[in-house]
């Protein structure tokens, strides 16, 4: 007697693969772009960070060393001053403005490229006169 059953043959069809290799390149194109994402944001962080930082060195300078050469609407350009892991193009300027008889604020912009437009960080801080008095 003959088994009548039909023996159903193991493996994938040819749709099965497309389908499974359709969605897997879906997902890695997307983990690509998620990738190329979080890379550009590093990368623009890390200029937002490396401008702080200078704007904040600016500052102390600044503080420590030119109180009594600071005058009321003057601009200084440390631009030469600036790192050079910032990209080519990038600025820096200090304005001067004087709200009180003995303070002096001042106000630091770094600006530098990213892309096709420029970003900027902009500090500002007052600085006072040190010293003892008799």
């Amino acid at each position: 007697m003959a088994n009548s059953a039909t023996n159903s043959e193991a493996g994938f069809t040819i749709i099965e693969l497309i389908v499974t290799l359709v969605v897997l390149g879906m997902f890695l194109v997307s983990i690509g772009n998620l990738m190329t994402s979080v890379s550009a944001t590093q990368h623009d962080t890390d200029l937002l960070a490396i401008a702080t930082h200078a704007g904040t060195d600016e500052i102390e300078s600044l503080r420590n060393n030119t109180y009594n050469s600071l005058t009321d609407g003057q601009t200084i350009d440390f631009t030469s001053q600036l790192p050079s892991s910032l990209p080519k193009g990038s600025t820096g300027t200090v304005k001067v403005t004087q709200p009180s008889g003995d303070l002096r604020r001042v106000d630091v912009t770094i600006t530098y490229p990213v892309g096709s437009g420029n970003h900027s960080v902009v500090l500002s801080s007052l600085i006072g006169r040190i010293g003892i008095g008799k």
